[in-house]
């Protein structure tokens, strides 16, 4: 009996220390292995207590704040292989040592919505300026794409459906779904990373081409093109909802432009101007995929030197960023605008900027789950 109240005793107190220690601790505002926001304490207000809104929100809190939150991460999912889980309720572990993202729950409703904000938006951009080109591409991930290296019966999105639906919104709007483009590549695996949602060059190069087929452009003398990798020690978001250490490393792959286009990215938010597409300090960050264009920010605009006379607005996740590299002989400036990241009236803040093309580029579980995006297009 005195060893049953001993233990209940040391299990309460490794309890109530967790929970000071989690208190005392400094909140961090952002996780660089997760390549996220972290949950703040929620605000103490009436309506919050008595909505529920603040358990919620501080159960948010707590999970996000946790000391050593990514050694636990690993420790659960380690346990759950243990059991012959599939998964640990964040992502997949499937064949070739290869991470997928468990999704979200369907929100038909808000991917219905999402599908017709689009096909608004761009109606009315063809409307205001009747001679822009117009076009969306949405992105299959890579459980479509590599479906073979999925747990079997691993409950999946139908990313077809989707895009199906899509372009009976967008009538005549030009759409692509390079799914078939990247289906009919001969090394599937290496269109996109192992430990991250993202495609790699290799998957944004033939989603391009299929892209430009689409639209009826020139296509890619890919006879020029230099994919190198510039990182062997990339580590996505997905190993960052595993953590399992026996994991390989990605290589991060880039298209490297010839030397005599004086390719330059700029910022909204900041005085920082890239030369070139790439921000190598991000190589040695654990968010290495914001060598990319320097990562997320307001609108980013790359200025190319082309001299084509063109200028394209993308509106975009960050698939867009490893996709614009190759159309950089297309345009002489590229702008990119994350949703997520905007609070303006879009068609407002594009009067006089002078884009002769706009293309909307999403992955379909961005698309599916974002919503922000009718918000901003409406």
């Amino acid at each position: 009996m005195k060893k049953d109240k001993l233990l209940s005793l040391l299990f309460a107190g490794a309890l109530g220390l967790g929970l000071l220690w989690n208190l005392l601790a400094p909140d961090r505002a952002y996780s660089e292995s997760e390549n996220r926001y972290l949950a703040s304490f929620p605000e103490v207000t009436a309506d919050n207590v008595f909505s529920g809104r603040f358990t919620e929100g501080f159960g948010e809190y707590v999970s996000d704040q946790f000391p050593g939150r990514e050694g636990w991460v690993a420790l659960k999912t380690m346990t759950q292989l243990a059991t012959l889980r599939p998964d640990n309720g964040r992502v997949y572990f499937g064949q070739n040592k290869r991470l997928f993202a468990v999704p979200d729950p369907e929100d038909t409703a808000l991917m219905e919505r999402n599908c017709r904000a689009v096909a608004d938006f761009l109606t009315q951009v063809r409307e205001a300026w009747p001679e822009t080109r117009v076009s969306v591409l949405l992105a299959p991930t890579a459980s479509t794409v590599l479906s073979e290296d999925l747990p079997l019966l691993a409950p999946v999105r139908d990313e077809e459906a989707l895009m199906d639906r899509m372009r009976a919104v967008l009538g005549d709007i030009p759409f692509c779904n390079p799914t078939q483009a990247l289906l009919s590549v001969p090394d599937r695996e290496a269109l996109y990373y192992r430990t991250d949602h993202h495609w790699t060059a290799y998957g944004a190069l033939t989603a391009c081409t299929a892209w430009l087929r689409e639209l009826g452009l020139e296509p890619l003398d890919t006879t020029s093109l230099r994919i190198e990798a510039v990182s062997d020690n990339f580590y996505g978001t997905l190993y960052s909802k595993a953590n399992l250490p026996w994991i390989p490393a990605d290589s991060l792959t880039a298209l490297q432009l010839p030397d005599d286009r004086p390719t330059t990215v700029s910022y909204s938010d900041s005085d920082k101007v890239l030369s070139g597409l790439y921000d190598s300090s991000y190589l040695e960050a654990r968010d290495q995929y914001s060598y990319f264009l320097g990562g997320h920010h307001p609108p980013t605009i790359g200025e190319t030197g082309a001299g084509t006379g063109r200028s394209l607005l993308v509106v975009k996740d960050s698939y867009a960023h490893s996709f614009v590299p190759f159309l950089t002989g297309y345009y002489d400036t590229i702008t990119l605008l994350d949703p997520r990241y905007f609070r303006e009236d879009l068609l407002s803040w594009m009067d006089g900027k002078g884009f002769t093309d706009v293309l909307v580029l999403y992955n379909v579980a961005t698309f599916s789950s974002d919503k922000q995006l009718a918000a901003v297009l409406g």
